[in-house]
């Protein structure tokens, strides 16, 4: 059985131009954090290096320089680095009575994910996470953009994270975010 998310993602994949591919991210934002920490979903390109270890040696670092959207929670408007990283982010099914829900699962885990989530775990207080979709033909367009979620229930082992993703104040949102009224909306005007 399809469901709404599978069949639009179907159908946006079969009418994407050939050889352009999109670049799922993650940006996860918390008080104990110095910065944002950003993932990009791609093999990347080298954009860095590590600083030198005691003999000398530098490890290349991959990922991909991407611009924010002009209203973004932090660097709105620049062009910021989002590492190479391995993950899936499964998205929220349409259940009646349910609110949707996102998940998240990353194997292999690289330290950086881990030092940005062990202090946020280790608090109690909410990770917040913003999901974009770039486009590999428009670097600096942010596509598609889920913010204002929350991770939470976040499980940790060795080598893998799986964490669920809420959507903060869902149902307190006016949908489609505009106020109906008589005067602007002749048909909701009494006879």
């Amino acid at each position: 059985m399809s469901d709404i998310w599978t069949e639009a993602v179907e159908e946006a994949y079969a009418s994407s131009p050939a050889g352009v591919a999109a670049w799922d991210t993650l940006e996860l934002r918390h008080p104990m954090l110095d910065a944002p920490q950003r993932f990009v979903l791609d093999h990347g390109e080298k954009i860095g290096e590590t600083e030198p270890d005691s003999y000398g040696n530098t490890q290349d670092i991959y990922g991909r320089l991407l611009r924010l959207e002009e209203d973004a929670a932090e660097n709105a408007g620049e062009i910021v680095a989002f590492l190479a990283t391995a993950f899936e982010v499964r998205r929220p099914r349409s259940e009646a009575g349910k609110p949707p829900e996102m998940a998240i699962v990353l194997d292999n885990v690289p330290a950086t994910l881990m030092a940005a989530l062990g202090p946020a775990a280790a608090s109690g207080a909410a990770v917040s996470l913003t999901y974009r979709e770039y486009l590999s033909d428009d670097p600096d367009t942010v596509h598609f953009t889920l913010r204002d979620l929350e991770l939470r229930r976040v499980g940790v082992t060795a080598l893998r994270i799986e964490g669920k993703i809420g959507f903060m104040g869902l149902f307190s949102k006016v949908f489609p975010g505009a106020f109906y009224n008589a005067k602007d909306n002749k048909t909701l005007a009494r006879a």
